[in-house]
């Protein structure tokens, strides 16, 4: 799993810059850039959103997280359908560090993955 940095401020899943889902889905099957990328499982802060995101919660990661000091614990799975990225194997991220941007975002068309690199 890659280290996921992540500016997207208002979505339900950013703690502190870091993700704490289980697993995001960035989408991009046309992309030739990270400006054609997407995380679809961004989700704007609110009651709503998080519960019905309670599934996807990385428990384990967050508790980790919380006694690891400077070090990223909370690390999730990432899905991704950004085919022309070097980084996607088998439609999975294989970066070492992620970076997810958005602030500001209020639905998922705000956010891109800038870990993208044109094969």
């Amino acid at each position: 799993m890659a280290k996921l940095m992540c500016s997207a401020n208002t979505c339900v899943n950013n703690m502190n810059g870091l993700c704490s889902a289980s697993t995001i889905d960035v989408h991009g099957i046309k992309a030739h850039s990270s400006n054609g990328t997407e995380c679809e499982t961004f989700a704007e802060r609110g009651i709503r959103n998080a519960l019905s995101n309670l599934t996807n919660m990385n428990i384990p990661g967050e508790i980790r997280q919380i006694f690891s000091g400077n070090s990223v614990e909370m690390s999730p799975r990432i899905r991704c359908q950004a085919i022309n990225c070097s980084h996607n194997k088998g439609k999975e991220c294989i970066a070492r560090t992620v970076q997810m941007y958005g602030p500001g975002a209020v639905t998922s068309e705000g956010t891109e993955c800038e870990t993208f690199e044109e094969n």
